[in-house]
């Protein structure tokens, strides 16, 4: 496996992840925080015992939700992944451009001291 390819192939997911971060961000800064009625269009933040993000009345609203809540993800999957074998998939999955990103750069640096 080329590790030049991997790395670059996990910038796009690292990008987006970070692009999730700063919408988190804007939404808890800019959006009434708490549940919507049925007639909202948007995203918004809420707490059901953990920090969550929910988005509604747009089509892809449910794709935009799960993307806005990645990052909250990283942090609540490890805490969680013992509860269950979904959770745990679900943990190496929001983790895994991280950790391969991570290994592609070590590999890069090592293969370039040798």
């Amino acid at each position: 496996m080329s590790w030049k390819i991997l790395k670059l192939s996990t910038i796009p997911f690292l990008a987006a992840l970070v692009l999730a971060g700063v919408a988190d961000y804007l939404i808890l800064t800019t959006i009434e925080y708490g549940r919507k009625d049925d007639s909202y269009i948007g995203c918004y933040a809420y707490d059901a015992m953990v920090l969550g993000f929910e988005c509604k009345g747009f089509i892809g609203s449910s794709a935009v939700s799960a993307w806005l809540n990645w990052p909250l993800w990283l942090v609540y999957g490890p805490m969680f992944a013992f509860l269950g074998l979904r959770a745990a998939i679900l943990t190496l999955l929001v983790w895994l451009p991280i950790i391969a990103y991570a290994i592609s750069v070590l590999m890069i640096r090592k293969s370039k001291n040798a």
